[in-house]
């Protein structure tokens, strides 16, 4: 009679990644995860790959396995996994011998280690495939209503390691609807324990817990065993559901293609992360009907099945003799010895357990109690011999194919997985790429040969966009004051993207415009809003003047005239253009300062005029008819907006930018030759805003002038205050004072004024109405700088018609005035 076993069956669910923490870690190892077991080659050693997640700059990262327990592995040194990180993913590869270890990673930046995460466990050493029936499955057995078969515990030894399956959830039992692998947990593996359960099919331990411990004290190297067993199956039902041929049983679905579904799945799903040893082939005693010839044909046409279907062409299979069901079946051992011993067929006798046989190990005449399963455990730990670890030649794991990673909207990333696959998120898309904010996100990628790989979780932190940085500049304002330009710094202090393409914390603006900047996560490359600030060219405080080489000059002769143009400002001035028409009969002769002339009209550029420097340009001309010549000139056009002034509107307005200069001949004559001013308009009429004087009270206003506003420090200047009384009554007792910037020494003055601390002061007798008094004192530089300085009318005798005197240097009255002084060279 055919042997069935209980399926019992319970449900692992789908683990996004276990040995995770917080998503907000800066380094995260996400591969390998915790208790993965990595094939080891005959030279006792794998190639591990390593990978994980990162969030801030790294120069490299480095690894390190370390054994768990004294013995138990070869601890491994520091070693650079990789340089140079980027895009917030790291991966390389460590060779580690076989060992059970725990495995630390550290990050460096600049020199010193910044961050560091570590794996709780992980091994390289043996993997093993489990196929078979009730007996490789593990089943009960009732004798008298008892169950004489119970499962004994699972593991002692930590490294025994499976991938834990419940059986009693919903994603087994549509497992066991479909056979499809997305039913199946995946990389989430435990210890083989009582109720852990072991992936694809099994429910319990069995004798698997006992032979592992065994196994795994005599080669010191942990384990990962898959256990694919079907109870109530045959090596000939196996057999034809690897090749699709049509069966009817009670209750093994052949259109699943079932026992098969179960090794086929378990190859496609874990063995290309954890690679293979070999197959552990327990079945026959439910073949006992059949003849030799035609069990060993099953059995070569499985194994020839497996090797063809999943590219191993040399896998092993270690095949158990197990015939007994009441006593020993000697045509399916022959079929197995017929196996076993086919030269070259990497086919290796496994344990004899058929030598199991009274009925305390086997109650029911099939299956094992707990004693029989600690001897088939034993039996199976011994037949796994060491000479087999050395031959074989095993199946390494596969490398992980790993996403990439991209910058989304609305602090989010795009995490690309490669092309080629049919995808199965942890968040449950299906497409190759997923937008995602803060979380730890998993995928299986399923290629056309039904293979499944498990690229390294991606983990995303909190904040990978930064935020919006601000604009400051280095003098306060958002005007180019000097021709070397403004200096505009972001608040962001790692990496900025700027409109100009730079990418450093500050860019000099050296022409007005609009200026913006993004911050650029170090890491992930994301930007964040735009900052902008649109820089205007500061205004110049310009002056013209014309000046000449003599007023008098004999007909026919030539002089020299130069444009002078003064820079009083404290900013930078930018190219100048400055124009004159030349009245009639004065004719343009030559300029040695790149002054053209056409018809009447000379003009040329100055390029640049620093701050509070003076500038000339020289032309000849000739006075070809006797009179008086009035020759008038403007600055037309400018780089920077020049105070007070409109440019290119006539000579005949009296501002700054206008100047003229009167000339004659020696030869008298009345007549006067004026330089045409075609865009002169119509000037305004000017309506005095000063009051009728009050006939009791005066009206000072205050001005002050400096000898220069270009010193050299250490150069004495000459500082003037000048107080004019335009009201009905004259002032007397006028008290000035002056405040002295820091960097500016009193030195003498010749109007007796005195100094206290940093402020000068001086007294004035009397102002009659309409009349001017002036106080003078000299300043130095002690230092270099520019410095403003201030005065004010503090104390009169009388009442002031429009101010109050003694109330501040910065009120806008009139009788507050200041100056700015720099130095030079």
């Amino acid at each position: 009679m055919n042997v069935k076993s209980n399926v019992v069956v319970f449900v692992t669910l789908f683990s996004l990644l276990l040995g995770l923490g917080q998503a907000e870690a800066q380094i995260k190892i996400t591969f390998p995860v915790s208790r993965l077991v990595f094939q080891r080659d005959n030279n006792n050693q794998a190639t591990v790959q390593i990978a994980g997640s990162y969030s801030q700059t790294l120069d490299a990262v480095e690894v390190r396995a370390v054994a768990r327990s004294a013995g138990q592995g070869t601890t491994t040194d520091w070693t650079t996994l990789q340089t140079n990180p980027t895009n917030g993913q790291f991966m390389g590869t460590l060779p580690v011998k076989g060992g059970w270890y725990k495995l630390l990673v550290r990050g460096r930046s600049g020199g010193a280690i910044v961050v560091n995460d570590s794996l709780d466990r992980f091994g390289v050493g043996e993997v093993f495939a489990i196929m078979g029936h009730s007996n490789a499955q593990g089943s009960g057995c009732t004798v008298n209503g008892v169950n004489q078969c119970p499962s004994i515990n699972g593991a002692n030894d930590d490294r025994v390691t499976v991938v834990s399956l419940d059986q009693n959830g919903s994603n087994f039992q549509q497992y066991l609807t479909t056979a499809d692998t997305r039913y199946l947990p995946g990389l989430a593996f435990s210890q083989l324990l009582i109720n852990s359960g072991f992936s694809p099919f099994a429910s319990i331990p069995w004798l698997w817990g006992h032979m592992g411990d065994v196994l795994v004290q005599r080669i010191n190297v942990p384990i990962m065993l898959y256990n694919a067993g079907f109870g109530g199956t045959t090596m000939q039902q196996t057999y034809w559901a690897a090749y699709n041929i049509p069966f009817q049983h009670s209750f093994v679905r052949y259109d699943l293609r079932m026992p098969y579904a179960n090794l086929r799945n378990l190859m496609n799903l874990y063995v290309p992360t954890t690679g293979l040893r070999a197959v552990l082939v327990q079945h026959g005693e439910n073949d006992r009907d059949n003849p030799t010839d035609s069990t060993s044909k099953y059995y070569y046409k499985v194994i020839d099945k497996v090797r063809a279907e999943f590219n191993k062409p040399n896998l092993a299979c270690i095949v158990a003799l197990s015939s007994f069901v009441g006593a020993r079946f000697d045509n399916v051992r022959a079929a197995q010895f017929q196996v076993i011993n086919t030269p070259g067929y990497f086919a290796f006798q496994g344990p004899d357990l058929d030598n199991i046989n009274t009925q305390a190990d086997r109650p029911d005449g099939i299956h094992f109690s707990p004693s029989g399963q600690n001897k088939a455990g034993d039996s199976w730990a011994n037949a796994i011999t060491d000479s087999y670890l050395s031959t074989i030649s095993p199946y390494s794991a596969e490398s992980q194919p790993v996403a990439t990673i991209a910058c989304a909207t609305s602090n989010q990333l795009k995490l690309t997985q490669p092309d080629g696959y049919q995808y199965t998120w942890s968040t449950g898309s299906t497409s190759n790429s997923l937008t995602v904010g803060d979380g730890i996100y998993t995928a299986r990628l399923l290629n056309g040969q039904n293979k499944v790989y498990f690229p390294p979780a991606v983990v995303v932190p909190a904040n990978v966009q930064p935020t919006t940085p601000t604009i400051t500049s280095d003098n306060g304002t958002l005007t180019i004051c000097r021709s070397t330009g403004l200096k505009l710094t972001s608040s962001y202090t790692g990496p900025n993207r700027w409109s100009t393409s730079a990418t450093s914390p500050s860019v000099v603006a050296s022409t007005p415009g609009v200026y913006s900047v993004q911050a650029r996560n170090a890491v992930y490359g994301c930007l964040s809003n735009a900052a902008s600030q649109t820089i205007s060219l500061a205004s110049a405080d310009l002056d013209l003047a014309i000046q000449t080489s003599r007023r008098t000059v004999a007909l026919n002769d030539t002089l020299s005239l130069w444009f002078i143009v003064q820079n009083r400002g404290v900013c930078d001035a930018g190219s100048v253009s400055i124009q004159t028409r030349l009245p009639p009969n004065l004719s343009f002769v030559s300029s040695t300062d790149n002054l053209s002339a056409s018809s009447n009209v000379v003009g040329g550029t100055i390029s640049n005029i620093t701050a509070g420097l003076t500038t000339g340009r020289r032309y000849v001309a000739r006075l070809t008819a006797p009179g008086t010549y009035i020759a008038a000139a403007e600055i037309i056009d400018s780089t920077n907006p020049i105070m007070g002034v409109t440019l290119n509107n006539g000579t005949a307005n009296g501002e700054k930018d206008e100047a003229q200069i009167d000339l004659r001949t020696t030869e008298s004559s009345s007549t006067i030759y004026v330089s045409p001013n075609p865009k002169q308009g119509p000037l305004p009429s000017v309506q005095s805003s000063q009051p009728t004087p009050d006939p009791t009270k005066v009206d000072l206003s205050l001005l002050m002038q400096a000898s220069s506003q270009s010193i050299k420090v250490g150069q004495p200047v000459s500082i003037t205050l000048i107080v004019t009384n335009q009201g009905g009554l004259a002032a007397t007792n006028v008290v000035l004072n002056n405040l002295l910037p820091s960097g500016l020494q009193f030195v003498s003055s010749s109007s007796g004024m005195t100094v206290n601390g940093s402020v000068v002061k001086g007294t004035i007798s009397q102002i009659p109405v309409g009349q001017s008094v002036s106080l003078t004192f000299v300043v130095q530089a002690t230092s270099n700088g520019v410095f403003t300085n201030q005065a004010q009318i503090m104390t009169i005798d009388q009442t002031d018609a429009d101010s109050i005197p003694g109330n501040g240097y910065t009120n806008g009255e009139d009788d507050q005035a200041s100056n700015y002084l720099r130095t030079a060279g």
